[in-house]
């Protein structure tokens, strides 16, 4: 056997192996084990888990949603709950698919996906009373278009950090738009989406953020089971999160009451974007999380949490 084609073997052995590795440990979503707090409800494409959490004191029939965003699940509002339960409403929190405790169906994960889904939970769960939705991330897109599309049931709309505005995707999100290329590198090189996901900070002095030990055990649970990194790369792949100018102005249209945090700091979707939101959505109101980056809902909660209650309030 000549030197070449011993050369290409062990090229091939070596370039397989790891996706192989990766691909054949990971788990059955059927076997996650569902937390005792949460619930799980069949939808069309699979089960979604959520909780719904209760004030000592109900003063209302409003509730508050809130809709995470790319790869971090519903652990991220911890911390702001309290401030959010303060104001005598429940609240709910769910995972999406290919997320959390939620079902990993292979499915295009496009916004229209997404918000289906969201409309499909509440019908599923009989919701029809007034509803304030916060949206953080690629979770803020999701929000408004939810909103835009049942603006007669929504009472407030709160953007964090909302993707929608960022100008040039980074390259490595371009590299993942490619088939084979971008599914190789996602299922062997595991690292990739970890970094991806990672936060900008790792510790703050906030009494109620998530530390960094804390965040990765909650983040990593999910990432055992089969159909997580499918999740991700389809929505690279079917959701544009660089520009959903089109999506936030029908806000305006409808002259839902809005809000937006924003980390001064924040390099994943940069404050710059403001400038455009503010455009697309003139009545919106700002409020500034100094040196906050992007990760701003789970180490800054106190601060986030202080200011989503006093407009959800008002």
């Amino acid at each position: 056997m000549s030197f070449k084609l011993y050369f290409l073997i062990i090229t091939i052995t070596v370039v397989l192996l790891p996706y192989i590795y990766n691909t054949l440990k990971l788990k059955n979503p059927e076997d996650m084990l569902i937390p005792d707090e949460g619930q799980i409800v069949n939808l069309t494409n699979g089960k979604i888990y959520y909780r719904w959490y209760e004030p000592e004191i109900i003063n209302d029939d409003e509730i508050i949603i809130l809709v995470h965003g790319f790869s971090t699940p519903s652990f991220v509002w911890n911390g702001i709950l309290e401030d959010l339960l303060s104001t005598g409403k429940k609240v709910l929190v769910y995972d999406h698919y290919g997320r959390g405790f939620s079902a990993r169906p292979n499915a295009k994960y496009s916004l229209d996906f997404y918000v289906a889904t969201l409309e499909e939970l509440l019908l599923s769960l009989k919701i029809e009373t007034k509803i304030n939705i916060i949206g953080y991330s690629m979770g803020g897109p999701i929000a408004a278009e939810f909103a835009s599309l049942n603006s007669e049931k929504i009472e407030t709309l709160s953007l964090i950090a909302p993707a929608g505005y960022i100008s040039e995707s980074p390259w490595y999100l371009k590299v993942f738009t490619y088939p084979i290329i971008g599914d190789y590198v996602f299922r062997a090189l595991p690292n990739v989406f970890k970094s991806i996901s990672a936060s900008e900070t790792s510790y703050s002095d906030d009494p109620k953020s998530i530390n960094e030990e804390e965040f990765t055990n909650l983040f990593m649970n999910q990432t055992f089971y089969k159909g997580f990194t499918d999740a991700l790369l389809s929505t690279i792949r079917n959701f544009d999160m660089s520009d959903s100018s089109i999506i936030f102005k029908k806000i305006d249209d409808l002259e839902i009451d809005s809000l937006v945090i924003w980390g001064t700091q924040d390099k994943v979707v940069p404050i710059k974007g403001y400038i455009e939101l503010k455009k697309d959505i003139p009545s919106i109101s700002l409020k500034e999380i100094k040196e906050g980056t992007h990760d701003i809902t789970y180490r800054q909660p106190s601060q986030v949490g202080a200011i989503l209650k006093d407009f959800i309030k008002k």
